[in-house]
């Protein structure tokens, strides 16, 4: 758990940032490519392992078919919940739509660096733009500890293995974006990896902090709530974070038969379990 956690966010990130000095701009193909390849192996994530998982953990308690589905569901909209309003809350602090109250425009990278960098001193806008990866990779990185869930210490955990894979092409995209941010502002290549690779610190921390709390056996009903929370918050990132930024920024038409590939390879490798 620790190596392809480790894996999935620094080495990642580290590796993103390391491609921006290859790659000269955001809006290339290779990137598009692994954007829609992580959005359909995070689809299989969730429909085809969490859900059915948490809804099996509910179903060894609740004896009713329809609750246990829903339970789940009440738990895994409550935490898609509580990671939006804190999107909400660093988005506000960064102070991203001040100059137009009518601009509905969504951000098109995840940390809103390039108007952060390009509106504040280094000082506030360092913070503020941690503070929004730190929010971004929150749901993340608890997701990925608690996938490392398995009936017993003798199982492979697939579902974690996957999870780091699918984070790693993720996390390549964010720590290519977010060295590109500090070099923009015109910082140094020394201080853009600095940063990139400071932020990608929460995301491996929150995933041992999971995988911990995953493991604390409490019954079938707790695993059934971490795996709900962990599908509400994985759900979160899909629609608030990754699907946005597809239909805004990448037009390819290939995007939906790369988020299919996605799917398909994910899956394929979920019920090899």
């Amino acid at each position: 758990m620790f190596i392809f956690s480790f894996f999935g966010t620094i080495l990642a990130t580290i590796l993103g940032a390391s491609l921006s000095l290859v790659l000269k701009s955001e809006n290339n193909k290779f990137l598009s490519f692994l954007q829609n390849i992580t959005v359909g192996g995070i689809i299989a994530l969730l429909f085809f392992e969490l859900f059915p998982e948490a809804r099996e953990n509910a179903s060894a308690v609740i004896s009713n078919s329809l609750l246990a589905s829903l339970l789940p569901i009440l738990i895994g909209t409550g935490s898609g919940l509580l990671f939006f309003i804190l999107h909400e809350i660093t988005h506000k602090l960064a102070d991203h739509h001040k100059h137009d109250e009518n601009d509905e425009d969504d951000c098109h990278d995840h940390a809103h660096s390039t108007e952060i960098f390009k509106n504040n001193n280094l000082l506030v806008s360092s913070f503020i733009f941690l503070l929004a990866i730190f929010a971004h990779n929150i749901p993340e990185g608890l997701s990925l500890g608690i996938s490392f869930l398995t009936a017993n210490s003798s199982n492979i955990p697939t579902e974690g293995l996957l999870m780091s894979v699918v984070l790693f092409i993720h996390n390549l995209q964010i720590g290519f974006m977010m060295f590109n941010s500090f070099k923009n502002a015109e910082k140094s290549a020394k201080f853009s990896f600095a940063m990139t690779l400071i932020s990608s610190l929460p995301a491996y921390i929150l995933s041992i902090i999971g995988f911990f709390i995953s493991n604390i056996d409490l019954g079938e009903m707790f695993k059934c709530i971490i795996l709900s929370f962990s599908f509400g918050s994985l759900f979160y990132v899909l629609v608030i974070e990754l699907l946005p930024q597809i239909i805004k920024q990448y037009k390819s038409k290939y995007s939906f038969l790369y988020i299919l590939i996605g799917i398909l390879l994910s899956s394929i490798f979920i019920f090899m379990e």
